[in-house]
């Protein structure tokens, strides 16, 4: 029976939206309503900024897995195969390896901080010491017992349709709430606003939403959903799932902006106020519903953060054999050419691509691989590292009090942050190089999108960074100047030192007015 396209193109959508159930994660939900809560609409434009990064990040390393077969980071093993080694295994291969293995720890200490926020939250729900540390305890047997036995994704799937009940609940609080539309459009434009007393300092919450709508991890897991996949529906797939997870993100924003401060008390935001915005429109029964969704989000998280870190260190740190015989490889590019005829044009035009160089591509692919051939890094390794870090969460979270939650969240959000110019990097400079893309260059506007892109990744780490070591000693004006200086000059060692600079322009010369 023929699947019409519509059903083909629905299944596809739904396929990607993996990627919003990753992002929107207990994370989300705290950052997005304590940023609208310390400082009302204002900062819309960081999620406006932060989903265009997502899109154009996801869109490249789904781009370069395509084309080339392999993930970003077994192309950055490739690359990098004849420089600094530790154990047999490209030095930048081990700074990935271990960024994403701190990184998704701490995002797995706040997913769960937020479940235990997401219990708290429901009526009745006992605060006291020993039923907080019951339910960490029971957070990780649950989530260790569906990663060993590898049965994440049916529950993932019914977890997100979980979640989406908690996204309803937001819209219509949103649609009862009396939301000035005149701050509303103010806060599509760029600015910093003042710290509030008692509030998180803006650069914090601004790389925070940063880094919990565009995940560095994400890049290594898009890549992974990429393999066997056409171009233009993994576009439009990617496309659908970052407006999704922005939308979303929007209304959280709303909702909390309504709930803080309205008696002037100056207190520290807290999970439980935004419940108890909640309940003046929709009572117990609403605060319930918000309750189950954030535990539904919480879990999904705490499943999808360890697996993520297991794929990246499973693609930095070996290579499947499988992988190494494109020949073999059902799902290699040169073998979907061969049953789709590389000649043919309506192939050509369906994936906006130029295939004359193919053999040169396959010839340089073939050499490098032959180079590079390790064993899949064994199961107790992947397990290993997944366990490890719900251990640590489950540790950490039963040590702490509430405040403390709030704490590990932000720190959470904005260590990732940081480290998004780091990964942004590494696509950048794999997505340019002929290796791996050579019958399929990166464009010259793409490149422009992508080079913009990590410069203002760049600008935010380094504005938090100088934020952190001067403080009050200088004026917001030059911490942004300083800011930006170094921003434009890592740029600019990037495009001068390594082979970047000649890849971006040599893309302009080829293909700088072909279609995206």
């Amino acid at each position: 029976m023929k699947v019409p396209p519509f059903m083909k193109e629905i299944g596809s959508m739904l396929y990607w939206t993996m990627l919003a159930a990753c992002t929107v994660g207990p994370g989300t939900v705290v950052t997005c309503a304590r940023a609208g809560a310390e400082y009302d609409l204002s900062l819309i434009w960081a999620l406006v900024f932060a989903s265009v990064l997502a899109y154009t990040l996801q869109e490249g390393t789904a781009r370069l897995t395509i084309v080339s077969g392999k993930s970003l980071g077994q192309c950055l093993r490739v690359k990098y195969r004849h420089g600094a080694k530790i154990y047999d295994t490209a030095l930048i291969c081990w700074l990935v390896g271990v960024s994403v293995f701190i990184g998704n720890t701490l995002y797995e200490c706040n997913n769960w901080a937020g479940g235990i926020d997401a219990i708290l939250a429901i009526p009745g729900a006992s605060g006291e010491i020993g039923w907080k540390v019951g339910y960490c305890i029971l957070y990780a047997a649950i989530v260790i017992a569906l990663l060993v036995a590898d049965k994440t994704d049916l529950l993932g799937m019914f977890l997100g349709v979980v979640m989406m009940g908690m996204v309803a609940l937001f819209l219509c609080v949103v649609v009862y709430m009396d939301v000035d539309l005149n701050d509303l459009g103010w806060g599509f434009l760029p600015n910093i606003p003042e710290k509030p007393e008692q509030g998180a300092e803006p650069t914090d919450i601004i790389i925070s939403l940063v880094g919990t709508t565009s995940i560095g991890f994400n890049l290594f897991l898009g890549g992974a959903m990429a393999k066997g996949k056409s171009l233009r529906p993994a576009q439009r797939g990617i496309g659908f799932s970052t407006a999704s997870a922005f939308v979303v993100s929007v209304l959280i924003l709303i909702v909390g902006s309504g709930n803080y401060q309205e008696d002037g008390s100056g207190e520290k935001f807290r999970i439980s106020d935004l419940a108890d915005r909640i309940a003046q429109f929709y009572g117990t029964a609403g605060v319930v519903i918000f309750g189950i969704g954030f535990i539904s989000a919480a879990l999904s998280s705490m499943l999808t953060v360890p697996l993520g870190a297991a794929l990246t260190a499973d693609s930095v740190f070996s290579d499947e054999s499988s992988e190494d015989d494109d020949s073999k490889d059902l799902n290699s590019p040169f073998h979907a050419d061969k049953a789709k005829g590389v000649d043919n044009p309506n192939f050509q035009m369906e994936n906006g691509i130029n295939m004359k160089n193919q053999d040169e591509k396959r010839i340089s692919m073939d050499t490098t691989l032959e180079e590079s051939k390790l064993a899949k890094l064994p199961r107790w390794a992947y397990l290993g590292i997944m366990v490890v870090m719900v251990l640590i969460a489950t540790v950490v979270n039963s040590c702490i009090g509430t405040d403390e939650r709030q704490t590990v969240i932000l720190i959470a959000q904005v260590f990732n942050g940081i480290l998004l110019p780091f990964f942004s990097i590494c696509l950048l400079l794999c997505i340019n190089d002929s290796q791996f893309m050579g019958s399929r260059p990166q464009t010259g506007w793409a490149n422009v999108f992508l080079t913009v892109s990590v410069t203002i990744t760049l600008f935010l780490a380094s504005n938090v960074i100088i934020q952190k070591i001067v403080r009050d000693a200088l004026d917001v004006k030059y911490k942004l100047l300083i800011a930006a200086g170094v921003a434009l000059s890592i740029k600019a060692a990037l495009l001068t030192i390594t082979s970047l600079g000649k890849d971006v322009i040599r893309s302009f010369r080829n293909n700088c007015w072909k279609t995206l």
